[in-house]
């Protein structure tokens, strides 16, 4: 395919009808008004060979269980970036000769285990053989409102969860192989989704969110691009863990935490006068939202990049 994956959808929509729909095609879930509620719907998949490889299980015995646990999360953050709670679910999965009954035992412990623990009921799906394994679910949510990219304004603070680049450290981990220093790993195959953080920050009055699954410089390009802004981020505020400059220096770490993708954490823009609260919460500042347009690091404008589906590399 010669489009990318963001031209592809654009083009797409265009063709789909979205009357009706409160936050239609586009952000990081569909919202529609159902009976005197918000319902947010989302989608995900995780794919061997883009998402994972089978080979890792000798790495990590217990792959397929993390996979089922990173499979509700994924879609969870979604939820969590509009500032909903994830409730039910819909799973469907494309196994194929080689699939082992074992593997697909444990996908589905450790989706169910994990869905006990963020209280979604996964009500149905289907079963399908293919050429290769994909794992899909779809997500119904719960919202008060809902925070959306193209609600940043000028003046606004920009604030994220948790710290960066692990998940990109723990995939060069193991495609050498190795499983140490486990956090990494585990940030790649087990990320957990911000829902308590993504509700706080509705509550607290933020209109505008995204979460980290292409990279924190393109995600937040996705914020500026949506809301015609400019956004400047400062590196040093960046956050980065210890584990993660450590393992590959602080050169390459932060380089992991700009570009790399899959971390799963959220990323909000809001009004000076909720500092405080939104801190309380769990986010730390890292920039700043004007007038322009674009996405600006440490004073120059940043390159973009990060994961595309389709992309030849």
């Amino acid at each position: 395919m010669k489009l990318s994956e963001f031209e592809f959808i654009s083009r797409v929509a265009s063709l789909l009808s979205q009357q009706g729909v409160e936050v239609p095609i586009g952000d990081d879930a569909a919202v529609v008004r159902g009976e005197g509620e918000l319902l947010i719907l989302t989608t995900d998949a995780l794919t061997q060979g883009s998402h994972y490889l089978k080979e890792w299980k000798g790495v990590v015995e217990e792959l397929y269980y993390l996979l089922g646990k990173k499979l509700l999360n994924v879609c969870a953050s979604d939820v969590a970036a509009m500032g909903g709670e994830p409730k039910f679910g819909l799973v469907t999965v494309s196994l194929t000769e080689e699939s082992s009954d074992e593997d697909a035992v444990a996908l589905f412990k450790g989706l169910g285990e994990e869905a006990e623990r963020l209280g979604v009921k996964v009500i149905g799906g289907d079963t399908v053989k293919g050429e290769c394994e994909l794992f899909n679910m779809a997500l119904i949510g719960r919202g008060e409102g809902y925070m959306v990219r193209s609600s940043a304004r000028p003046g606004e603070l920009v604030g994220v969860t948790g710290s960066f680049g692990d998940a990109r450290g723990g995939l060069e981990l193991l495609k050498e192989g190795k499983r140490e220093p486990w956090s990494l790993v585990e940030k790649l195959l087990n990320p957990k989704a911000r829902i308590e953080e993504g509700i706080g920050a509705l509550r607290a009055g933020v209109e505008c969110g995204t979460d980290v699954s292409d990279g924190l410089l393109f995600n937040l390009s996705t914020i500026a691009q949506a809301s015609r802004v400019k956004i400047d981020v400062e590196s040093s505020l960046i956050p980065i863990s210890r584990e993660l400059i450590e393992t590959f220096g602080e050169r390459k770490a932060l380089e992991f935490a700009l570009y790399g993708g899959e971390d799963y954490e959220l990323i909000i823009t809001f009004p000076k006068e909720l500092k405080e609260k939104v801190e309380e919460i769990g986010f730390k500042v890292i920039g700043k939202v004007s007038e322009g347009e674009g996405v600006f690091l440490d004073g120059k404008r940043a390159l973009i990049k990060g994961f595309e589906h389709f992309k030849e590399e």
